[in-house]
């Protein structure tokens, strides 16, 4: 159910296809037919506005029951295939990873690493680029450690 938050909030962002959603939401349903929600969003798999409030809305009711490891581990993997593009232009990453932090659900807004993508592009502001590719790789191995 983590990997399903993960895919909806960042599919909201347009940093992953909703294609991706759709396959994880097919082998967790097939992992557990007899799930109520998991039964719900595949019969509503093409809403994606409704498929994003029902999962935030299950977190927002279950937070503090989310395998943090498990949903930043996915998380932060995806957002590490888009930093490690050789035509990344970091100011536009940055101000993507700020909107990102800005919808994410409150309760995980400050948490690190999430934390960090509200501040890490920062650095650019005063022409500082390394700093902010060092405190974005920092934030992307947090659970490679």
């Amino acid at each position: 159910m983590e990997e399903l938050l993960a895919c909806v909030i960042l599919c909201g962002e347009g940093l992953l296809p909703w294609k991706v959603y759709q396959e994880r939401l097919d082998a967790r349903f097939l992992e557990d037919p007899d799930n109520d929600l998991l039964q719900e969003l595949e019969w509503n798999v093409g809403d994606w506005k409704g498929a994003y409030a029902r999962i935030r809305e299950y977190w927002g009711e279950h937070a503090g029951s989310i395998r943090m490891e498990v949903f930043g581990r996915f998380f932060m993997a995806r957002l590490r295939e888009i930093f490690r593009r050789e035509d990344l232009d970091l100011c536009r990453f940055g101000s993507r990873m700020y909107v990102l932090w800005e919808n994410l659900p409150p309760w995980l807004q400050d948490v690190q690493p999430f934390w960090t993508l509200s501040y890490a592009d920062d650095p650019l502001s005063w022409g500082d680029v390394e700093q902010s590719r060092r405190i974005y790789r920092e934030m992307l191995e947090y659970y490679e450690k």
